[in-house]
């Protein structure tokens, strides 16, 4: 059996205990691809309560939690609220980092994900880490936070101070966009990106056939794909952006669209 579908047995099997036994469960945290993997399963899953679920809504590293249907959530949007105004039962909490008011700004968030597999935790134990100028906030399953608190106290040179905080702590600041207008040939995926990302046409089919662009969180292998408004597009490595439609034609017959990109 290949490592993807040795992965999908081990969440079908976890599927098959949470309808056996009932009770609340979830995966680790999965990497984009990962999600990308479990789309088919999804489709069928979300209607028994399995639903992805990272923190808050934009997160890209996301665990598979199983709901019972008693809990009412019948939605990811609702399982966050749900989530919120019940912690204690959240499988996620948040390690609040601070840093030296002379250091500030200067950790990376590759600074603060390489500490932490230097302290041999696994990347599936930790979710998005969210940089700030004062530190960052690092969204961990409950069960390694205690050890993370005790013993994640320095980046380099640079001390810690860590602080095991609730869910509803999660302080994401100012998500920042910025509207975009530009023409496309068509508004085919691998057009799309080119825009987007300022890469060439060429680079663009490249990243899709490699399995670097995600759309609405499922890898897109066909760069032909027509996208749809509203869908979320995703280079890996680049940022990503919301495609919101065409809105016009030049006088050379080439398609204006619009998205809105993160920042």
């Amino acid at each position: 059996m290949d490592e993807n579908k040795l992965f999908i047995k081990i969440i079908e099997e976890k599927f098959q205990r949470f309808r056996d036994y009932y009770v609340m469960d979830s995966s680790d945290f999965l990497a984009l691809e990962q999600q990308s993997l479990l789309a088919g399963f999804m489709r069928t899953a979300r209607r028994e309560g399995a639903f992805f679920y990272g923190g808050y809504s934009e997160a890209e590293r996301r665990m598979v939690v199983f709901m019972p249907d008693y809990t009412g959530v019948t939605s990811e949007e609702e399982l966050e609220t749900w989530m919120e105004a019940n912690p204690d039962d959240c499988p996620l909490v948040v390690l609040d980092i601070r840093v030296p008011a002379a250091e500030r700004g200067k950790l990376t968030h590759r600074d603060y994900l390489g500490a932490l597999m230097g302290e041999g935790i696994r990347r599936e134990k930790v979710g998005d880490i969210i940089v700030s100028e004062g530190g960052a906030q690092i969204v961990v399953a409950k069960e390694m936070a205690e050890y993370l608190a005790q013993n994640y106290r320095q980046v380099g040179r640079v001390s810690l101070s860590a602080e095991i905080v609730p869910i509803t702590a999660l302080n994401m600041g100012e998500i920042r966009t910025v509207t975009e207008k530009f023409s496309v040939a068509s508004p085919r995926l691998d057009n799309v990106v080119s825009g987007i990302f300022g890469v060439s046409r060429k680079d663009a089919v490249e990243a899709i056939s490699r399995g670097k662009v995600f759309v609405g969180g499922v890898e897109m292998s066909k760069p032909d794909y027509t996208l749809k408004p509203g869908e979320k597009v995703v280079l890996r490595g680049k940022g990503k952006a919301i495609y919101k439609g065409e809105c016009g034609t030049s006088r050379k017959g080439k398609t204006y669209i619009e998205v809105v990109r993160y920042i």
